[in-house]
């Protein structure tokens, strides 16, 4: 009988993984949350997400900006689409908000509480993203989607110098 090859894939944990349960939708979530914090996000294309049972895969909303003065990608993903969920076992989450770079720990309880006083939020709280297994393939699609989005802005900033005979 032939052996099933079992790959491990090694994934790089965000600085910080914020969990939030609101009643309110996400452009609304996304307006107050870049009023109220140093964070400006922005609407992306949506992050596809490929589920094994199901055999397709499903896209999911996803925000995102960058902050130079931390060097920190900061992203808003959706837990759900069409009645999947991003993270099963988390299901009590509406968002959770990625922040991936050096970011002062000042900082991320400041944002955590900045976005728990937003009106309508139930529940904002920086997640222990050890015991979750389900974790590191959301991560790897995170990444890989920004890398994505980085690289087609990239070729829209592309400039093409003219040679030295047509000048």
């Amino acid at each position: 009988m032939a052996r099933k090859p079992r790959i491990e894939f090694n994934f790089e944990p965000a600085d910080v993984f914020i969990g939030i349960t609101t009643s309110i939708p996400m452009y609304r979530l996304v307006h107050f949350i870049n009023q109220q914090t140093i964070l400006n996000l922005v609407c992306e294309n949506e992050m596809p997400v490929y589920f094994e049972k199901q055999d397709a895969s499903f896209n999911f909303r996803f925000y995102h900006c960058s902050n130079e003065n931390m060097f920190s990608d900061f992203s808003l993903v959706s837990n759900s689409n069409e009645g999947l969920a991003l993270i099963p076992k988390l299901r009590q989450f509406n968002f959770f908000l990625v922040i991936q770079g050096a970011i002062p720990a000042s900082e991320r309880t400041q944002l955590v509480s900045q976005i728990k006083a937003i009106q309508g939020v139930q529940i904002a709280v920086a997640l222990n993203q050890n015991p979750l297994p389900e974790l590191g393939p959301v991560l790897q699609d995170v990444e890989l989607h920004l890398i994505e989005l980085k690289k087609e802005k990239a070729g829209k900033l592309k400039k093409v110098m003219p040679s030295a005979e047509n000048q």
